[in-house]
């Protein structure tokens, strides 16, 4: 769970027979498909030599399903349900041998293309491909043989997507929304990481596109990127901030309704997943920090969780037109017996507002340098003043868009960011990383090691502490 926090994630850190076939295609009048669900045709079909497996490299054009196969880690998605946790998994949730994950629908929704589907696929497609090339830019038997052609490069995003089944992955909010079925949740969908199945040993979902995306082995050229979005890292990280708060709710607003899981049993109410799981999951010792420390509301009272709707989600949607913070929803689920009618009813109309204020961002100029700097302020304003309460939620958050702003001030201005405000952050990420013991997919250790610490700016390696240093680099810079 911790990987995305390491400085890999830092992009720019010092730590950071078809020869005739085409003929055809290239003077085939473009056709609209037929209304009919688009069928998918396997990985391999995007497999030719003269396509997009030419072979020459990580990364470059036209080997992006040998990038894929080799590095890209959405391919042994499949082969992962075979391990000895993902056979421990399945046995604590229903009792079956090894090897049972691989049949388990629960598990192929996310660790296969067509959610393990295969009777109306092609031939070519094999549940052994992982989450491939499909699972992304949508099924291709509408579109492949037509989407190199010029006139298909000059329709529209939506037209591609509504007529041929080519996902738009070049939009932020699109990509996002691609993204979060499996990373954040899709109840309809089948695609959910609840309580039953973290208590079984599946690690909670903790997405953040900008991060995901500084860290992923691409198969395109970020080049692409910067040319639509200049302020990319940092545009991506609050467009997301936005639209995984939205897809959050959307998974929410499901779990109030009672949808049947993919099991057939009714959804239970509450859903635990929901909260601060530290409310229920700390240390009980009477000298245990928490105890000394206090509450921030009643003690054995559950907290709605924070990783999707904290203070980075509040700092984000001052730079959008549109005040949507889901602030109704956080007042219920924070009150004891919090109704599912009423929380779902706040959820619809929360998700409205955030679905514009998402798009309101992305359509936006590029921040210049003196925005990024301002937000990058505020972020550090938000960590001092929680320096000795926050979560570890909510400091990975903040570490997070710090560094989403790291990497778009290098690419305005290369070379301009301060070494100090580097390492500064730097110190941040470990301290985020160190709280967690070997083997843990949670930071068990964060309240022991900080969940008392006084506001001390002279202290040395606390929250406090690195927020302070963060601040004086960033106002050196503005000398």
């Amino acid at each position: 769970m911790i990987s995305f926090l390491k400085a890999k994630a830092l992009k720019k850190f010092a730590l950071l027979t078809m020869g005739a076939m085409f003929i055809c295609f290239r003077t085939s009048p473009i056709i609209a498909a037929e209304k009919e669900p688009f069928t998918p045709l396997g990985a391999p079909s995007c497999a030719s030599a003269a396509c997009h497996n030419q072979n020459l490299g990580k990364g470059i054009p036209f080997s992006e399903y040998t990038t894929w196969t080799g590095f890209d880690p959405h391919h042994k998605a499949y082969a992962s349900l075979f391990n000895t946790r993902s056979d421990r998994i399945v046995k604590n949730l229903y009792n079956t041998g090894p090897g049972s994950a691989g049949a388990t629908q629960l598990c192929l929704n996310c660790h296969s293309s067509n959610q393990g589907k295969s009777e109306h696929a092609g031939p070519g497609f094999s549940l052994t491909e992982g989450v491939g090339c499909e699972s992304c830019h949508g099924s291709s038997s509408s579109y492949i043989s037509v989407h190199f052609t010029e006139k298909f490069k000059k329709l529209s995003a939506q037209e591609k997507e509504k007529d041929f089944g080519l996902t738009n992955t070049k939009d932020l909010s699109s990509r996002n929304k691609m993204c979060a079925d499996c990373h954040v949740g899709n109840a309809k969908k089948g695609m959910e990481v609840n309580h039953d199945l973290i208590a079984a040993g599946h690690p909670r979902l903790n997405f953040e596109l900008s991060a995901y995306s500084a860290q992923y082995p691409k198969h395109w050229k970020m080049s692409d990127d910067l040319k639509r979005y200049p302020d990319f890292n940092a545009k991506a990280w609050a467009v997301g901030q936005i639209q995984s708060s939205k897809i959050a709710l959307q998974l929410l607003e499901d779990r109030t309704s009672g949808l049947h899981g993919v099991d057939g049993n009714k959804t239970p109410w509450p859903e635990f997943t929901e909260f601060d799981c530290f409310s229920c999951h700390k240390d009980l010792k009477l000298n245990s920090k928490k105890y000394q420390g206090g509450y921030s509301n009643k003690p054995g009272s559950l907290p709605w969780g924070g990783w999707f709707n904290g203070n980075a989600l509040k700092l984000v949607l001052e730079e959008s037109k549109v005040k949507a913070f889901p602030a109704e929803v956080s007042l219920q689920m924070n009150q004891f017996g919090a109704q599912p009618s009423k929380v779902g009813q706040s959820c619809k109309k929360a998700i409205e507002q955030l679905e514009i204020a998402a798009l309101d961002l992305e359509k936006s100029p590029t921040w210049n340098k003196s925005q990024l700097l301002s937000l990058a302020k505020k972020l550090i304003d938000s960590g001092k003043t929680s320096a000795e309460k926050g979560s570890w939620d909510e400091f990975a958050q903040l570490y997070l868009g710090l560094a989403a702003i790291h990497n778009s001030w290098d690419d305005l201005d290369p070379q301009g960011v301060p070494k100090d405000f580097t390492k500064e952050l730097v110190i941040l990420g470990n301290l985020l990383k160190d709280v967690f013991p070997k083997g843990f997919d949670s930071p068990s250790l964060f309240e022991d090691k900080f969940g008392l610490n006084p506001r001390n700016e002279k202290s040395i390696g606390t929250f406090s502490s690195v927020f302070r240093s963060l601040q004086i680099a960033l106002e050196s810079n503005r000398r």
